[in-house]
């Protein structure tokens, strides 16, 4: 009899327990990477397709940068664009990074078989990685869809997971360093000099650039006499940054190409408009028309009327003021 009180006195308190740990179900702590499998052996020809989608969502409060890569069977990355499935667009481009806001949902969905064929070209493994932002919680899932039926894919156990964003390094010194006689004045500006496309800091694109006189996106963010142009031929495209932490832009300066007075002015941007990307869309905060007053010495200042943080700013252009090409030397972004 006192075994049989003692047994049940033990189970009683295990039952009281077992709510108190239930009520720890939280999000699991995870490093910035996660890695997942993708079924891939359903039936794929030109007769029959295979589709694949993707979502991840943003459950945290806060923009945080994320990078999706897909691994083929022999270990090389898929690259491919996404397509519109069932009237929703891809968002997700494999293994380049995206700013996704709170509670917002990016997607990625691809076809395989039918007339599309690459049937041997498909992804068998993928891994979603944290570049940058505060502290995210992210969840994701996805599902093929082929001949021979549905599988789920199946991404941290269906679950939520925490992951703390990448920080940068405290940087050594002012942001903008002067480097010639073309360094802009604003030292206080958001974007740190750079001196390739991407640091750990952010990341310069753009629609096109000049090869032949190296004149790669980064150089509109080097603080130095060297230019930004488009391709040759090219006069609208667009110029990118991405911070790899969301940052509000209150004001941006662009300075005209130095150095080069019979093509400066006519090579310099007339019409364009300033936009910033929420997620899912560019939204447009300012818009110049006809601007024809670029003096080298001067550098132009447009404030605008923002108090939200965005991972991605551009600037696209829509026209010059008569050159083969749009070329400046110098952007900046100021703001908090």
């Amino acid at each position: 009899m006192k075994k049989y009180l003692t047994f049940l006195l033990l189970v009683l308190l295990i039952c009281q327990t077992a709510p108190a740990v239930l009520a720890e179900d939280k999000p699991v702590e995870r490093n910035n990477e996660m890695i997942f499998s993708i079924p891939a052996n359903t039936f794929c020809d030109q007769s029959q397709k295979v589709e694949l989608s993707l979502n991840l969502t943003n459950m945290g409060n806060a923009n945080t940068t994320v990078k999706v890569d897909l691994i083929k069977t022999d270990g090389t990355p898929y690259i491919a664009p996404g397509t519109t499935y069932n009237g929703i667009s891809s968002t997700i481009t494999p293994g380049t990074s995206i700013s996704v806001s709170p509670l917002l949902s990016a997607f990625y969905h691809q076809t395989f078989g039918g007339l599309n064929e690459k049937c041997t070209d498909r992804p068998y493994a993928g891994k979603i990685t944290v570049t940058s932002g505060e502290k995210a919680t992210i969840v994701a899932s996805g599902f093929i869809s082929g001949a021979l039926g549905n599988t789920t894919i199946i991404i941290n156990g269906g679950q939520p997971w925490n992951v703390s964003g990448v920080t940068p390094t405290t940087p050594t010194g002012p942001i903008n360093p002067p480097i010639d006689s073309c360094s802009i004045g604003e030292n206080n500006g958001l974007v740190h000099a750079m001196t390739s496309n991407e640091d750990v800091y952010g990341i310069a694109s753009a629609s096109s650039y000049e090869t032949g006189y190296n004149s790669k996106p980064f150089h509109a963010f080097d603080n130095s006499c060297v230019p930004w142009s488009t391709a040759g031929g090219q006069t609208t495209g667009w110029l990118q940054y991405e911070f790899k932490a969301a940052k509000t832009v209150t004001e941006y300066t662009i300075k005209m190409k130095q150095n080069d007075p019979s093509w400066a002015f006519l090579q310099s941007p007339k019409s364009w408009t300033f936009e910033a990307y929420d997620g899912q869309k560019w939204v447009t905060l300012d818009t110049q028309t006809s601007v024809t007053n670029w003096t080298p010495a001067v550098t132009n200042k447009y404030k605008i009327n923002n108090t939200v943080a965005y991972n991605k700013y551009r600037l696209n252009f829509s026209g010059n003021n008569g050159g083969n090409v749009i070329c400046i030397s110098e952007v900046g972004f100021l703001g908090y």
